[in-house]
């Protein structure tokens, strides 16, 4: 008799409470050995991610403070007005910031990476392709991102080494004036006349910083050439002691004035230098203060500057 068609018969695959039994004990293994270790895993990875970042930030932190105690007492900081301090206390502040934030998003990544590479290993997959794979794209990421790699690096040193800070007046080649940022990108410098410059940091290759250690108001003369000049050295040296003890600028004048003797002569005028060591960035102020002091000096004691020269113009 021919079997009926519409009659699925047995079902052939069928599990039976033998083969259920096994799957569960299996599982239960997997979960004893397999799925305990990667519970190790996870835990491990959380406590060196927690641990390392501690320890990365405690470790720039005092590194910075260390260097700034060094440079204190080596003579690199030659004398600071609290408003200096407070400055270089965030300048150093924000270096320690930034440079542990990068160590420790390094390290989170690294640390990850291995715990998931560990992971993919204990649940069967072969990594050994997967880390292959990884190594072509990291090459081809590499060689497409050079340029990144090189702003990003360059970043680094010079957040490592305090080459510039947030505040600073500076001078990148490219672009100069006051840093408002600084990343591991690029550096954005804010110019006198209010345009926003980005300069990315792999292209600077010289730094000119005015905010550093000291500054020098500097103040150049043009005299008139029938002017006594043992009355303008005088005059030159009263306005110049008044305003290094001038309480206004005690704070920001480091060290009394140097005066140079005459500098270049031509018909009709000859030259004298005035200058004067500042706090960081306070030159432009002291210069402004001294070129006014001279000014009515000069007034006083009817010493006359120098004409503007005009070059006439012959026409053929």
């Amino acid at each position: 008799m021919l079997d009926d068609p519409l009659d699925p018969g047995p079902l052939r695959a069928a599990p039976t409470t033998d083969d259920a039994l096994t799957l569960m004990d299996q599982l239960m293994q997997w979960l004893a050995t397999s799925g305990v270790k990667i519970v190790v895993i996870l835990v491990a990875a959380a406590l060196l991610s927690v641990i390392v970042g501690w320890l990365l930030r405690r470790f720039f932190r005092t590194m910075v403070q260390s260097g700034a105690k060094i440079s204190t007492v080596t003579g690199t900081v030659i004398r600071r007005d609290p408003k200096s301090q407070r400055a270089a206390q965030a300048r150093r502040e924000q270096r320690a910031s930034t440079l542990s934030n990068v160590a420790r998003n390094i390290a989170h990544v690294m640390i990850w990476a291995i715990a998931s590479m560990m992971i993919l290993s204990e649940v069967g997959v072969n990594i050994a392709p997967v880390i292959a794979s990884l190594g072509v794209v990291g090459l081809a990421a590499g060689i497409g991102a050079q340029t990144i790699i090189k702003d990003v690096v360059a970043g680094v040193v010079m957040l490592f080494e305090d080459i510039v800070a947030v505040g600073d007046w500076v001078d990148l080649e490219y672009a100069e004036g006051t840093v408002e940022s600084i990343n591991l990108r690029a550096t954005q410098v804010r110019g006198i006349d209010g345009v926003l410059w980005t300069v990315r940091n792999g292209e600077i290759v010289r730094v000119g910083n005015y905010a550093r250690g000291f500054s020098n108001a500097v103040v150049t003369l043009d005299i008139d050439a029938e002017a006594d000049d043992e009355l303008v050295t005088q005059v030159v040296e009263k306005v110049s002691a008044e305003l290094v003890e001038d309480p206004e600028w005690n704070d920001t004048v480091l060290a009394p004035a140097e005066i140079t003797g005459i500098l270049d002569v031509d018909g009709n005028r000859y030259q004298r230098r005035v200058t004067i060591q500042t706090s960081p960035g306070q030159q432009w102020g002291v210069e402004r203060a001294l070129r006014a002091r001279i000014r009515a000096g000069f007034a006083d004691a009817d010493v006359a500057f120098a004409m503007p020269r005009f070059v006439e113009t012959v026409q053929k």
